[in-house]
């Protein structure tokens, strides 16, 4: 029986991987790309960063709607 506010475990889980997966993908995008390409994301690669950023973002708030 669940009191209060607290969520299954595999519901917990679920909640910290994508979470650590979404903070990885911020930290990576924000200081390490670039540091070996300064001009990151560039012309070219401006599309998919916001791609890629919009589709992190829609699993985050997918998995806080399914674990939460």
């Amino acid at each position: 029986m669940l009191l209060g506010g607290e969520l299954p475990l595999g519901h917990e889980v679920g909640l910290i991987v994508v979470a650590a997966a979404f903070i990885a993908f911020a930290l990576v995008s924000s200081f390490l790309v670039p540091r070996y390409k300064p001009d990151f994301p560039g012309p070219t690669g401006l599309s998919v960063f916001a791609i890629a950023s919009v589709v992190m973002f829609v699993l985050m708030i997918a998995a806080i709607n399914f674990f939460g």
